[in-house]
């Protein structure tokens, strides 16, 4: 049972869907190949190791990975990141129509828009089933970060969305909020499966449940992307508050890069931030380790609409390092850290909220810390862990083809 993943997203980068996905998933019988490019998020510069060539296939931990080139673009530009999923969309399109074995199934996962373009013309011509992965609701998510202002493209990309929903067979949501949301767009419920993400569990080290009182900062750290979905100035904003209000045992540590990076770095040393540590881009196995040993996690996005009905991947890393989180989010993601009590959540963009939440947690008893930890690794081992989700995603991609059968 042959199945192809399309995504421009696999290690060395760090994709949810990636090698630990594609690893699983064959220990449940399928043969995978992924057709992917050359590494090169979030930084846009390919990885060392890696040149941009017309076609190179690897044989990683027994898995089929095909790179094809593409137009590299990570930056603002809302143009220069359609060229880049254009580009690879289109290579992957025609690879997989001239060159690669015939799936029993097409696995579409990034990026959002043209690799489900290529899925679904690759289905209709090839008459396999292929299922949609979605991870960003487009345009509502372009809109939300100012990338797309035009009404008439964006018009035209929710009419483009919508066609990809209807000739896909099935489709894989993240979240409740996703599945609402594509309902009130007219997509058949039988068709959508809302399938939590994970985290790389390879890369994860549990807390060992202690906290030290001799410590100089009660350490609150944010790993990822640093962009405007992000919104990371008003922790920022939320640092100076505390800052002002002699709250100096209180540490912001902000670990990865992204568009805004140079950005908040700027920010930082104009309020005369002396309480947050920008630590860069950290290698993706050594992540697990710096947020071990932070006291508390962070997680936070702008205040839109559509980053209420998400679920930040991030979450499911801090739930599953067993640490509290500060979940600035809106909608979905607070009522998971509510619901397993792993946390405290507040308002997104909310600096003296933020501020106030943080003080509050550094106030908090080991006990109690080492409760919200220990509460956080059970709702994620019993609701998110890759094996929960590779199984559910497993028995779909069975059904697609007993179906086609």
């Amino acid at each position: 049972m042959r199945v192809q993943l399309i995504t421009q997203l696999f290690d060395p980068e760090n994709a949810i869907k990636g090698l630990s996905f594609v690893k699983e998933l064959a220990s449940y019988g399928y043969d995978v190949e992924v057709v992917t490019t050359f590494p090169s998020y979030p930084g846009g510069e390919i990885y060392p190791g890696y040149r941009m060539r017309l076609f190179q296939v690897e044989d990683v931990e027994g898995v089929r990975v095909v790179r094809l080139p593409s137009y590299i673009s990570h930056g603002r530009s809302a143009v220069g990141r359609l060229i880049s999923y254009t580009s690879f969309s289109f290579s992957a399109f025609i690879y997989c129509l001239l060159f690669s074995r015939r799936p029993d199934v097409i696995y579409s996962y990034y990026p959002p828009m043209m690799g489900g373009v290529a899925s679904a013309l690759l289905s209709i011509i090839r008459r396999r089933p292929f299922i949609y992965d979605v991870q960003d609701l487009w345009p509502e998510a372009l809109v939300a970060t100012g990338m797309l202002k035009s009404e008439r493209i964006i018009r035209c990309l929710d009419f483009i969305i919508n066609w990809i929903y209807r000739r896909a067979s099935a489709i894989v949501v993240l979240s409740d909020g996703y599945k609402k949301t594509l309902i009130s767009k007219g997509v058949p419920e039988s068709k959508i499966h809302r399938v939590y993400n994970w985290c790389d569990e390879s890369r994860i080290q549990i807390h060992s449940g202690s906290y030290s009182d001799t410590k100089e900062y009660f350490d609150i750290a944010y790993a990822g992307n640093m962009g405007p979905a992000q919104a990371l100035k008003y922790i920022l904003n939320a640092a100076k508050v505390l800052q002002n209000e002699g709250n100096n045992k209180i540490r912001f540590t902000l670990i990865g890069d992204g568009i805004e990076c140079n950005d908040l770095k700027q920010k930082a040393a104009f309020l005369g931030l002396n309480n947050v540590l920008f630590k860069g881009r950290v290698l993706p196995e050594l992540v697990g380790a710096e947020l071990q040993a932070a006291d508390a996690l962070l997680v936070h996005l702008a205040d839109e609409p559509v980053f209420s009905i998400t679920i930040p991947s991030k979450t499911q890393a801090y739930l599953a390092m067993g640490k509290p989180i500060l979940m600035a989010v809106a909608g979905e993601s607070a009522e998971i850290i509510e619901k397993a009590r792993a946390g405290i959540v507040s308002p997104p963009c909310a600096p003296e909220e933020i501020a106030r939440i943080a003080l509050a947690m550094s106030k908090s008893s080991p006990s109690q810390l080492i409760s919200f930890g220990e509460r956080a690794k059970d709702f994620y081992i019993n609701n998110m862990s890759q094996r929960n989700g590779v199984e559910k995603i497993s028995f779909l991609i069975g059904m697609l083809i007993r179906n086609k059968s």
